[in-house]
């Protein structure tokens, strides 16, 4: 799975997001997933970090464990990349507060090798 981009569209769609961000999305070592902004635990969480009204997506490791969550880190990021702020999972749980990507890519190489790789060879 070496070089094969996940979304074929990231830089695009988020032309500021560092690079070793970029690098873990596409690897699928991290995941990035769009804030519901309509959500009840977003809006509660914006009047105690006023910073993330400004946040987009929210990248988090998909591997952690749910008892582990509260070691965790989330990176909150607006629209272009840039960090907003950092949250960890004993200041908040992220459960309810995501939806997909839909505006996020997913390579034609990318599916074409999911398609061609057993249990033991992917992540997924």
């Amino acid at each position: 799975m070496e070089n094969i981009e996940k979304y074929d569209n990231l830089k695009d769609v988020i032309p500021k997001l560092q690079p070793v961000l970029v690098e873990a999305i596409q690897s699928e070592f991290l995941e990035i997933k769009k804030i519901n902004k309509e959500c009840s635990k977003y809006i509660a969480s914006c009047h105690q970090m006023p910073e993330l009204k400004s946040a987009e997506y929210v990248i988090f490791s998909q591997h952690i464990k749910k008892n582990e969550h509260k070691y965790e880190v989330f990176v909150f990021i607006d629209g272009q990349g840039k960090i907003v702020r950092h949250v960890t999972g004993r200041e908040m749980e992220l459960y309810g507060l995501l939806d997909s990507c839909s505006n996020l890519h997913v390579s034609d190489e990318f599916v074409e090798s999911q398609n061609h790789c057993d249990a033991d060879e992917c992540r997924r």
